[in-house]
């Protein structure tokens, strides 16, 4: 699929919709560049990986999240508990990071994430109304807010407004790539966070 205009307000959760039969990771065309939403990222087993976080642009706070099946993180000399699913999060005031991966799958999955402040969310389960009734759902309020971590289908994207700008795009550069990243905000600047990835050994 491509978009050859911008489309006003832009909306990437629109773009991305799923297509059956397509492979995963998505992947759009979008201005002449090759935009996804989450990037699969080659690694040796025990191959060491070094994250730069270049620039930040955003009113909200930004990072990226690595993602990794059935193996294991060592960061920055500290290993991860051993999941068979796990995800390290890089916030943008942790500027460097040396990663060690340990790996059966030879990838692991990249994506941005930012944090906002809610003051509300629909929560689903089961809840004892006042006159002893029960229902499926109900609004939770926070007067104080409460920080959340958004990214690839959570959140802001998923519920406010059902638009969203998140997504990204990269470019190879020595030992790696240079992601150039868009968040929730609906515009197409990508430039909310601009960090990099390069193989170390």
């Amino acid at each position: 699929m491509t978009i050859e205009r911008c489309p006003e307000p832009v909306n990437f959760k629109e773009l991305f919709k799923y297509i059956p039969g397509e492979s995963a990771p998505q992947k759009r065309t979008y201005r002449g560049k090759t935009i996804f939403l989450v990037d699969k990222f080659p690694v040796k087993n025990k191959e060491t990986l070094k994250s730069t976080i270049e620039s930040t642009n955003s009113r909200y706070r930004q990072g990226f999240g690595i993602k990794i099946f059935n193996g294991y993180l060592v960061i920055d000399g500290e290993p991860m508990e051993y999941e068979k699913r796990c995800t390290a999060l890089f916030w943008e005031e942790f500027k460097d990071s040396e990663v060690q991966v340990f790996t059966k799958k030879g990838h692991i999955y990249l994506e941005n994430i930012w944090e906002e402040t809610i003051y509300e969310e629909h929560k689903s389960g089961h809840f004892q109304k006042a006159d002893g009734s029960f229902t499926h759902s109900k609004i939770v309020k926070y007067p104080e807010g409460k920080k959340i971590v958004c990214h690839n289908n959570a959140e802001r994207c998923a519920y406010v407004n059902h638009t969203c700008a998140n997504a990204m795009y990269s470019e190879e550069i020595p030992n790696g790539k240079r992601y150039y990243c868009n968040d929730g905000v609906e515009d197409d600047d990508f430039d909310d966070i601009v960090f990099t990835v390069t193989r170390q050994n």
